[in-house]
C-alpha cells in the first residue's frame, strides 16, 4: 500500500483505517509506525483502536494527523468522556458503523455523555467541517 500512502501524504489527503484493539495488522503500533511515516496524512482510526482506549488517546496526544472515530465504541460506558478529556473533543469524530450497528445507539450514547454542549459540535460536525473543508471548498 505504500505507493498509496504515499500519495495522500503529498497531498495531505484523509485516510480512514479500520482498527481494532489487538489486532497485529491495524493495532496501536502499526498506527504509530504510519502516522510517524505520512506525517501530513489526516488519519482516521476507525473504531479508535477498540478496547484499546488508553493506546488510542496516546496516539492522538503524540500525532496532529490522528482523529478518534467513534463507531461502535458505545459499549464501554464512559469512554466518550474519557476521549474528550484525555485527547480533546477536537480529535474526534462522530459515526455509526451503520448497517451494522443501530445509530440510535450512537446518538443515544452521545446525548447522555457527560460532555459539553461544545464538546458535541466538535465531535458531531465542527471536525469534520474543518477536515473537509479543503476538499469541499479548494479556494479557501
Amino acid at each position: 500500500y505504500r505507493p498509496a500512502w504515499e500519495y495522500a501524504d503529498a497531498r495531505e489527503l484523509l485516510i480512514l483505517t479500520h482498527t481494532w484493539g489487538g489486532s497485529a495488522l491495524d493495532g496501536p503500533a502499526v498506527l504509530r509506525q504510519m502516522a510517524e511515516r505520512y506525517p501530513r496524512v489526516r488519519l482516521l482510526l476507525g473504531h479508535s483502536c477498540h478496547g484499546e482506549w488508553d493506546a488510542a488517546v496516546q496516539l492522538a496526544r503524540d500525532f496532529p494527523n490522528i482523529y478518534l472515530e467513534l463507531t461502535a465504541i458505545f459499549d464501554d460506558r464512559g469512554i466518550l468522556e474519557k476521549f474528550a478529556h484525555e485527547a480533546g473533543s477536537e480529535r474526534m469524530l462522530f459515526g455509526t458503523d451503520l448497517p451494522w450497528f443501530d445509530p440510535h445507539q450512537a446518538v443515544g450514547a452521545l446525548l447522555s455523555a457527560h460532555i459539553s454542549d461544545d464538546d458535541r459540535h466538535n465531535i458531531c460536525h465542527r471536525n469534520a467541517e474543518q477536515l473537509l473543508a479543503p476538499f469541499l471548498h479548494p479556494s479557501r
